[in-house]
């Protein structure tokens, strides 16, 4: 079977809403995220990256990387930031 991509799932008005949902989620409050990394939350839905497997600092590159492709420097700098926090902590 064939791995299909995330760009497979979903528009990429909904990957923008998405990837702009999780930012001002997690840049909101850094000590929240650094203890609880939560990515995204809705209503009825949480979806958090666990502490300690390395994956907090892959989304967060995930993030800069989708960021930097729309020239938007001042959130790249601030997901910086926070990626140095969140590796310091363990990650």
């Amino acid at each position: 079977m064939q791995k299909q991509r995330m760009a497979d799932f979903i528009s990429n008005t909904d990957k923008d809403s998405l990837m702009r949902a999780s930012y001002y989620q997690i840049t909101r409050n850094f000590t929240k995220s650094v203890n609880r990394f939560i990515a995204f939350k809705d209503s009825d839905r949480i979806v958090e990256i666990p502490h300690g497997i390395g994956q907090r600092s892959q989304f967060i590159d995930l993030m800069i990387k989708y960021f930097e492709s729309l020239e938007e420097y001042e959130k790249c700098t601030k997901l910086l930031k926070l990626k140095e926090l969140v590796v310091m902590a363990g990650d």
